[in-house]
């Protein structure tokens, strides 16, 4: 299609009640871009994607494709064919291929007088591909770990759905794919093919994610939804924040001097007597006018930090010899290591492969077949699950997160409870939003400050970046890395591990799991020096498929 605009949108607004959301946006996107949308949450990404997929029809302004243009769309929760099983979903997604392949199988059996019908149809499965489409259909179910091909859809976890949802859509290969969160439950090697199938996508791709070497890898523009409006950077997220600094620095040049203006105009308000109030008229206008420009007043943040508890020992965690399988299938094998007060301990794998097992063992919840994980006797452990079922729908923001009580115990002293709850950027009427009306970030940061109330010395994070806008997540960074206990984050965002870990333990299949000293990238250089020296071939998962043609 060569450089042509396939959709646009003009004047577009979006309002959730009296809550003006989308405030005339602008913009066109041309086939083939790669676009990452930014900002906070709520801030109305997920939004924009709705309505160019054409689920939300309300609003005002025009969103339209131009032309006869496909668009697949992978929502937070996306929606599965129940009355087929996994690998006839992923069949589904190419439901015309297969009806091609079927017509060509017949012609050949009574090819007299289709000649012609059959040279048409024998270029339809070379140029489409339909040789290989079974290869295609397996390559791509394996490379996202996909669940077995007869499994039941009904009962699929969320992760599971997600994970057939966006195989599906990818063979589907329409001209836009839309994507909200698509690393969400991918571990790191499925996460680096998707990046190595989505950079090469004939296709436009516009995608929410917050997963920062994802965006630097995929992406040639960013898309930041500020305040209501659509920005657009050209360039990949770390050309972004570098345009982005550059412009923060002339705003603060420029509200530095409106600042003197505002103080200038408030001073001769105040001294003005009231005999000269006529022709006080203009200045007092004047006035009113910086003071909505002031941005002091518009700037929203999230602040929190996580208590600590009492201070740790000489022992925090120690691992000896730990083995659990279940029925004849081994997670774990003769795993030792060592958390010591103040580590930062990243744990990776694919999913499946007893992580969470793990955790439940640390937990107490689960024991080990044998071995021993023994707990310091100054350890106080909170545990954050990414499975929310501490969350109540239908109790508001506030509630949630305090109880519904107006102070709070934190760090050894009474706070108000809705200065806690506005610490994570719930502000005023955010505060009284009941809680199944919130965006996936939202709701993350909510479980955030609901369980970083409680003071202790080693906190246990599973996913915890999954859906939090990329202001939350450096500020989480921030608030790990003052921390002063110690912590164990369960974690497929390589970026975040990056920059707080110290120590990884990495699940690597067939019950090995790896201890290293480092950051993530400091692992990855270690293990690949380790498959180079073994002989197995250098890369990951990634470098084993195909690009789906």
């Amino acid at each position: 299609m060569g450089e042509k605009i396939i959709f646009q949108v003009q004047d577009l607004h979006k309002s959730y009640g009296l809550v003006e959301v989308l405030k005339g946006i602008t913009l066109g996107f041309y086939y083939g871009a790669k676009i990452g949308l930014i900002g906070k949450n709520g801030a109305g990404k997920s939004t924009l994607l709705r309505i160019i997929a054409g689920e939300d029809t309300q609003f005002d302004g025009i969103a339209k494709a131009n032309g006869d243009v496909s668009i697949g769309y992978l929502s937070q929760e996306p929606p599965l064919n129940e009355e087929l099983d996994v690998w006839e979903n992923l069949r589904e997604a190419v439901g015309p291929l297969f009806a091609i392949e079927e017509r060509y199988n017949e012609v050949c059996a009574d090819l007299e007088g289709k000649e012609e019908e059959f040279e048409q149809l024998q270029l339809s499965m070379e140029h489409h591909g339909i040789w290989e489409i079974e290869s295609r259909l397996d390559q791509a179910a394996t490379a996202l770990s996909v669940p077995a091909p007869d499994a039941d859809v009904t009962k699929l976890s969320g992760g599971e759905r997600r994970r057939v949802a966006l195989c599906k859509l990818l063979l589907g290969q329409p001209d836009i794919l839309l994507l909200d969160e698509p690393t969400n439950h991918l571990d790191a090697d499925s996460v680096e093919w998707l990046e190595h199938y989505l950079s090469e996508y004939p296709g436009t791709v516009m995608l929410i994610t917050h997963d920062r070497y994802f965006l630097d890898n995929v992406v040639g523009w960013m898309l930041e939804i500020e305040r209501g409006k659509g920005v657009p950077y050209e360039g990949n997220y770390s050309t972004y924040l570098e345009q982005k600094r550059r412009l923060l620095n002339v705003q603060r040049q420029a509200e530095s001097r409106l600042e003197k203006q505002y103080q200038s105009e408030l001073d001769w308000v105040r001294k003005t007597p009231a005999a000269r109030a006529k022709r006080a008229k203009a200045r007092l206008a004047r006035f009113k006018e910086l003071q909505e420009m002031r941005p002091g007043a518009q700037l929203e943040s999230t602040d929190f930090r996580i208590p600590p508890g009492p201070r740790l020992g000489d022992r925090v965690l120690e691992v000896h010899g730990v083995c659990k399988g279940y029925g004849d299938r081994t997670l774990i094998r003769d795993l030792d290591f060592e958390v010591v007060p103040g580590a930062i301990l990243g744990v990776i794998g694919a999913n499946g492969m007893g992580k969470t097992t793990l955790m439940r063992m640390i937990m107490g919840d689960e024991q080990p077949d044998s071995g021993t994980i023994t707990i310091g006797s100054t350890v106080e452990m909170v545990y954050l699950d990414q499975s929310r079922t501490v969350l109540d729908d239908d109790l508001t923001v506030y509630d949630n997160i305090t109880g519904g009580n107006e102070q709070l115990p934190f760090d050894g002293k009474t706070i108000d409870g809705r200065a806690f709850v506005a610490r994570f950027n719930f502000k005023g009427d955010e505060q009284q939003k009941r809680l199944g009306e919130c965006s996936g970030g939202m709701r993350n940061r909510v479980l955030l400050a609901k369980m970083l109330r409680e003071p202790a010395n080693l906190v246990i994070l599973d996913e915890p970046t999954n859906d939090l806008d990329l202001d939350t997540l450096r500020v989480l960074e921030d608030a790990i890395s003052e921390y002063r206990g110690s912590m164990i984050i369960v974690s497929h965002d390589r970026y975040f591990l990056n920059r707080v870990a110290t120590h990884i333990l990495a699940f690597d299949g067939d019950s090995v799991v790896y201890f290293h000293p480092g950051d993530y990238e400091s692992y990855h250089e270690w293990r690949e020096k380790l498959r180079r020296e073994s002989g197995e071939k250098a890369g990951s998962r990634a470098g084993k498929y195909r690009r789906l043609r």
